[in-house]
């Protein structure tokens, strides 16, 4: 049975594995925070990763927004399969034994784990039929639909007594045709008689039957005869062992799944407890740099204090290129993660916090930020910045975006816009749309008359004051450092007191 809750057409991948760039990702988009909230128990602190994984086909992004809209409208129902999943794992992993080698071990431990999870596949069934009227979404639907087909009364119960059969046979029965070698031929295991005849009660046994007995001490005939037993119940000790294995992946599969939506829906409680519009996305395939938002906010900044920051908008209408320039600590470094929160949770099927959104499908999303300055480094800051960006260039392929801010200020302005300059003129020949913030005022400069191009600048008041608000706007050749210096040391040119 498959979940297909995030997918369509397959069931989502478990536990994936960590791809080149997702610690720079994680820090450079602050996602840590937005991460730990989502997580639906510590024993799947990964299940948030999926956010890392962007889809890039807009239908399957719009299958897995409906399921995520279904588990917004009725958080109850994606929280009890969690929770059903979560408990039919833990009565099997209260049932475990350690595995044997023969064949009567595997038969133990398959009926052991299977008559521990049946309970589960009652409660499954029954939650189905309970809630399938509440969900419209296909994957939701479709999956209580095929626990109502699949898991009906009647199977359920022919599977117990099965089991039952099974656990409570106090010996093996098989039959086997001599070979013209007068040996043990194919054996096959029969189904415990239910019913002692009137002959076996008496004791007279079958006419015409060979019955011998192993003695005691026979050690050479005890292994032959369990040896006969092992053969007899290979092959149902095999097909119950695949059946114990194929219910635990479900169950595994529908936990994974199901916790993925149930840390969506904590996320957005959290969101909306602060005040925070949420809104759909709506993907683009187009390759023209097309983004489009309306009140968007930063992500992380909204789940670390609890309440909507300020929002920005942005209007990218073919522009491969943005570069975002103004007043130090005015806000471009949010609105730049702002961005690509957004895209990471559009392409996730998840919502996004802003009035609107509308932004073209990236396959990869890359990060180059400027860290603080690490002991560890073996050579010069911009060696290690370069390092990084030609790890970043390895893995690009055409449609990725490019987030960079402040790349290459560990050189002076005129060597940092040249190599910033050759850098993002190779990326865009290749069909990269990029994000760049940047004080390098010759860098900016040089894309003053690029076609494609969008300039944001960081809003400053005349007395000073950051808005944070990122507008529309050309470079200028300063980025008001001074303000800073005032606001912590106050104002060199005003007159001081005499001294003493």
């Amino acid at each position: 049975m498959k979940v297909r809750l995030l997918h369509p057409d397959r069931d989502a991948e478990l536990h994936p594995a960590a791809a080149p760039g997702d610690p720079d990702l994680i820090t450079d988009l602050d996602l840590q925070p937005v991460l730990d909230l989502m997580v639906p128990t510590r024993l799947l602190k990964d299940v948030p990763h999926t956010l890392l994984r962007p889809l890039t086909d807009p239908q399957v992004i719009a299958w897995r927004q409906r399921v995520v809209a279904d588990a917004l409208a009725h958080p109850a129902v994606v929280r009890g399969l969690f929770d059903l999943a979560e408990g039919a794992l833990e009565r099997q992993r209260a049932s475990w034994a350690a595995p044997g080698r023969t064949a009567e071990s595997l038969l133990a431990n398959a009926l052991t784990s299977l008559t521990a999870v049946l309970p589960s596949m009652r409660e499954l069934s029954h939650f189905a039929r309970q809630h399938r009227a509440m969900v419209s979404s296909p994957g939701l639907s479709g999956l209580f639909e095929r626990l109502i087909d699949e898991l009906d009364a009647e199977y359920l119960d022919e599977v117990a007594g099965m089991l039952a059969q099974l656990h409570s046979s106090s010996a093996s029965v098989a039959r086997a045709r001599m070979t013209d070698s007068v040996l043990v031929g194919s054996l096959e295991l029969l189904a415990p008689q239910q019913r002692r005849t009137w002959r076996n009660v008496l004791g007279l046994g079958g006419q015409g039957r060979f019955r011998f007995t192993v003695p005691v001490g026979d050690d050479a005939g005890t292994r032959a005869v369990e040896e006969l037993r092992n053969e007899a119940i290979f092959e149902v000790s095999v097909v119950l062992a695949e059946a114990a294995h194929h219910v635990t992946s479900f169950f595994r599969q529908l936990r994974w799944e199901a916790g993925f939506v149930v840390g969506a829906t904590q996320l957005a409680a959290h969101l909306t407890a602060a005040g925070v519009p949420l809104c759909w996305p709506d993907p683009l395939t187009s390759t023209q740099g097309t983004v489009r938002a309306t009140g968007l906010v930063n992500l992380s900044l909204a789940v670390r204090a609890g309440k909507a920051p300020v929002p920005n908008d942005v209007v990218a209408d073919a522009r491969p290129l943005m570069v975002f320039t103004g007043a130090n600590q005015g806000g471009k470094t949010t609105l730049l993660r702002s961005l690509g929160c957004a895209q990471l949770l559009m392409q996730s099927g998840l919502f996004v916090p802003a009035d609107a959104f509308t932004a073209e499908v990236a396959p990869a999303m890359h990060t180059h930020f400027r860290g603080a300055e690490e002991q560890s480094l073996q050579s010069g800051r911009l060696d290690d910045e370069l390092r990084r960006m030609s790890s970043i260039i390895d893995r690009c392929h055409r449609g990725d975006l490019v987030m960079m801010n402040e790349p290459f200020a560990s050189t002076d302005e005129i060597e940092g816009s040249y190599i910033g300059e050759e850098i993002i003129d190779a990326l865009l020949r290749h069909g990269l749309r990029v994000m760049v913030v940047t004080h390098l005022h010759a860098l900016a400069s040089r894309y003053l008359d690029r076609p494609g191009t969008l300039f944001l600048r960081a809003e400053r008041l005349p007395d000073g004051r950051r808005t944070y608000r990122v507008l529309p706007d050309r470079p200028k050749p300063t980025s008001h450092g001074l303000d800073i210096y005032e606001s912590v040391f106050g104002d060199p040119l005003a007159e001081r007191p005499p001294g003493p």
